[in-house]
């Protein structure tokens, strides 16, 4: 029996179908024409799912920058936790380090997620604000400010990556449906010039077992 398309397949499989089918019917006199009106959607589809492969792995790029960014300004705070520590040894009774970390640690700030840990950084900034000026532990003010920058701007990047990759994903499917639809007019119309029967032998077949389903699946994608 032949093996009709649907929206649960991936893109890979419908294709797989859809380009068996187009080359049996180019072997076939008569159905070449059938060959020809499936390929404007294959090609459709090709193109869109290339389209969503690309976003995948820009949105895996972007989460990667996020990570990296993150682990750079983790590490900033990190060496201002260990410059304050440092200074306040040398100026008893000061209290700076208490004053930059007032529940005394660091992974109130490095811990949160990453979209909250610009929010508690800037925060964490603005406590420089009261050091007065000479302050030796100011030094440190300027690349924490580009690294919460670097850490909001790659955080951006990555929302836009997750947007475009879903945008390409609907885009595909509909290139889907297009790929499905065709594939349904072309079997109705290859009933009407061949009969069922042999309208068939056009279409890729369902395996008669699951071993068999599961073999084939694992072998074209």
């Amino acid at each position: 029996m032949a093996r009709m398309l649907n929206t649960r397949m991936s893109s890979e499989s419908i294709l797989n179908n859809a380009i068996r089918h187009q080359r049996l019917c180019k072997q076939v006199v008569g159905a070449e024409h059938l060959a020809t009106a499936i390929q404007i959607v294959i090609d459709k589809l090709k193109g869109k799912h290339s389209i969503s492969l690309t976003a995948l792995e820009d949105k895996g790029a972007a989460y990667d920058n996020v990570v990296l960014k993150d682990t750079i300004l983790d590490d900033v705070i990190r060496d201002i936790s260990d410059a304050a520590k440092q200074y306040d040894r040398k100026n008893i009774g000061r209290g700076i380090y208490t004053n930059l970390f007032p529940n005394g640690k660091t992974t109130s700030i490095t811990n949160v997620s990453y979209s909250q840990e610009p929010i508690e950084a800037d925060k964490f900034l603005s406590r420089f604000d009261k050091f007065e000026e000479g302050n030796s532990l100011l030094a440190h003010k300027a690349p924490l400010t580009a690294a919460i920058t670097d850490l909001r701007t790659m955080i951006s990047a990555y929302k836009l990556a997750i947007d475009n990759e879903q945008m390409a994903l609907e885009v595909e499917s509909s290139a889907q449906d297009d790929v499905i639809r065709q594939y349904e007019f072309n079997y109705l119309d290859a009933a009407k010039l061949f009969g069922k029967k042999y309208t068939n032998r056009l279409f890729p077949k369902t395996p008669k077992s699951k071993k068999k389903q599961i073999i084939e699946e694992a072998l074209t994608k």
